[in-house]
């Protein structure tokens, strides 16, 4: 991870509205219908809440899109060219995926100050460490998706604040790209001694 490229950012400033951004592929392996359903559920409950979407939308999810977006459940931005832009106004990263290698979505936020709410699954839940830099919830589990949102809102502002700089502390510790980058080179310069002698 390229920590000089996913610069910290200044958490938002304390404000009535929370907003949550998805960023992905508009497809159901990333978790969309979950998002949706949750979506609509908080908006029920909550009306200091707006959430994002950016990336590609598959056409299955077009029509769908438009209608969520004319009833300002979610904003759907399309593919954008500047991510830290929407990164920079939100208060977290959502990213219900059924499966990842490792989301660099979520490792990208996490370096800007953003806490990540994420499915308990590999490739998510190690950019995270639960309750201090982000929360967790089940895969392809609506209910524990609003439970994780509804705990995250729930939450004073400062400790919203201190998810966000928690998760840039984890990425310089564990993600830094010059890390692995020491690791390599103390590795070639062993396997160098050994060939010499």
């Amino acid at each position: 991870m390229n920590l000089k490229q996913s610069e910290y950012l200044q958490y938002p400033e304390e404000k009535k509205l929370i907003r949550f951004l998805f960023i992905g592929r508009i497809m159901k392996d990333k978790g969309i219908e979950e998002l949706i359903e949750a979506a609509i559920n908080i908006k029920k409950t909550y009306s200091n809440v707006q959430f994002d979407a950016i990336g590609f939308c598959e056409d299955d999810y077009k029509q769908k899109a438009n209608e969520l977006e004319k009833l300002g459940v979610i904003r759907f931005h399309g593919v954008v060219n500047n991510v830290n832009q929407y990164i920079n106004e939100s208060h977290a990263v959502v990213l219900p995926s059924y499966h990842e290698g490792m989301a660099n979505v979520l490792l990208e936020a996490a370096s800007c100050g953003r806490p990540v709410l994420a499915s308990n699954i590999a490739g998510c839940k190690e950019t995270f460490d639960e309750g201090k830099s982000g929360i967790g919830f089940e895969v392809k589990d609506t209910k524990s998706l609003i439970n994780s949102l509804s705990t995250f809102i729930d939450l004073p502002y400062t400790q919203k604040k201190k998810m966000g700089i928690e998760g840039r502390k984890k990425m310089e510790k564990e993600f830094d790209r010059q890390i692995v980058v020491e690791a390599y080179m103390e590795e070639i310069n062993q396997i160098m001694l050994n060939d010499v002698y």
